[in-house]
């Protein structure tokens, strides 16, 4: 059978080496093809590092120093004192879990603060993100330590002073934080004031920026919100228990001119984690989705012409099977042989293929994961996949006129012929 199969496939090797190339096309597209669903699906998979179901963002805003209401502050203090009285407020209402204010540091906020830590002699690669929040901001986006260390636990160390950070803080090339053992009680500080120093507390799970962020953008830095800068503190976000997040914004909404008004501040509006995130990832899904249909337009193409192809040449060939019927070759031979012909060209022509695939990767023509746009396992995964979704086209373009084929009688094929 091996020999008639390769003496079959030298004999026709100008049709062969057609069918290579497109063979060879049509692999490298596939692969391309395979490798983008592969770093979508890794992407959209990946734990956020937060959570912000039952979650809402006040909105404060200040009465108009022409409005007769108005008193002018005569001090940070003051300013400091609302605020907390506003947050204590929110934190004795019943169907309010927990609640937090913060400096740019809410999910999907779109602003942010940070720079380069140094840490010992290793610098953060560009930049870190550096969130300043009150101790149950925690517990509001449900951070966790690498450790599995609760929400909780880390407001109590936050509490004290100490900082928290991510375990990717530093560099691809460097090891993670918990490898740096001790890391707890390290001093950290930013930028070039090397005076001012901080002390890790410990070390949490990275938290992205959002959904499909990717690089540095989910290495961070958390510290705890100062006395002086609760003056300036405008992200303030609840937890609503999950039995009783029932119109809560428009309850709040009712109740704020009697209960949260404080001072020169009042609530302005409530908004829901759930549309702040949709509105923000609109473009994100739109332009997802316009991948997505191009990327089907594709494997359908690639689908019916590897299909026409191998279905176009099986019944060119519906007089030699009926030949080799008369000769006694029963259907199982001539399945394997006109498979696996197929498979052989297939397989020729893959390690070719590979070679263009990692010259693509390795030039960056590809789509970025994880720092990197070549990796063996990516490759090699997105490799076989792309060598099963051809060899099952080719099987089903050979297969099915090939069965129909040994239906004919073998008379009626020749006279045909």
């Amino acid at each position: 059978m091996n020999q008639k199969l390769l003496k079959q496939i030298r004999n026709e090797w100008r049709s062969n080496l057609w069918l290579c190339l497109e063979l060879l096309i049509v692999s490298v597209v596939l692969w391309y093809i395979v490798d983008y669903f592969y770093v979508s699906k890794t992407l959209y998979s990946r734990p956020l590092g937060f959570d912000v179901e039952h979650c809402y963002l006040i909105h404060l805003n200040e009465v108009n120093d022409k409005s007769p209401d108005f008193k002018a502050y005569e001090s940070n203090e003051q300013i400091v004192a609302d605020k907390k009285e506003l947050l204590m407020r929110l934190q004795r209402r019943p169907e309010v879990e927990a609640a937090s204010l913060s400096v740019n540091a809410y999910p999907y906020n779109g602003s942010n603060s940070g720079g380069e830590f140094t840490l010992d002699t290793l610098k953060t690669s560009g930049y870190t993100i550096r969130r300043i929040i009150s101790p149950d901001f925690l517990r509001v986006f449900r951070y966790t330590g690498v450790n599995d260390e609760t929400p909780e636990q880390l407001a109590e160390i936050l509490s004290r002073g100490k900082a928290l950070v991510s375990d990717n803080l530093m560099n691809y090339d460097h090891p993670e934080i918990t490898s740096m053992q001790p890391y707890t009680g390290r001093r950290m500080y930013m930028y070039q004031d090397s005076t001012n120093t901080f002390e890790i507390g410990a070390a949490i799970k990275p938290v992205l920026y959002f959904d499909y962020m990717q690089g540095q953008m989910n290495r961070s830095v958390v510290q705890l919100l100062t006395e002086n800068e609760y003056g300036w503190a405008d992200e303030l976000c609840v937890r609503v228990r999950e039995n009783m997040d029932n119109d809560f914004a428009e309850k709040l909404m009712a109740d704020s001119e009697k209960q949260l008004r404080v001072g020169n501040m009042y609530v302005a509006d409530v908004s829901s984690f759930a549309d702040i995130r949709d509105n923000v990832m609109r473009s994100e899904h739109q332009k997802d989705r316009n991948y997505i249909t191009c990327m089907a337009f594709l494997l359908v193409n690639i689908f019916l012409g590897l299909l026409g192809t191998f279905w176009f040449r099986t019944q060119q060939r519906t007089a030699d099977i009926a030949i080799r019927k008369v000769s006694g070759a029963s259907g199982s031979n001539i399945f394997a042989l006109l498979l696996g012909e197929g498979l052989i060209l297939l397989s020729v022509v893959t390690p070719i293929a590979l070679i263009i695939d990692i010259n693509i990767a390795h030039n960056e023509l590809n789509f970025y994961l994880a720092g990197d746009y070549l990796t063996w396992p990516r490759m090699l995964f997105c490799g076989l996949v792309s060598y099963a979704a051809m060899a099952v086209m080719i099987c089903l373009g050979i297969a099915i006129p090939a069965w129909r084929a040994m239906h004919i009688a073998p008379a009626e094929a020749l006279r045909d012929e």
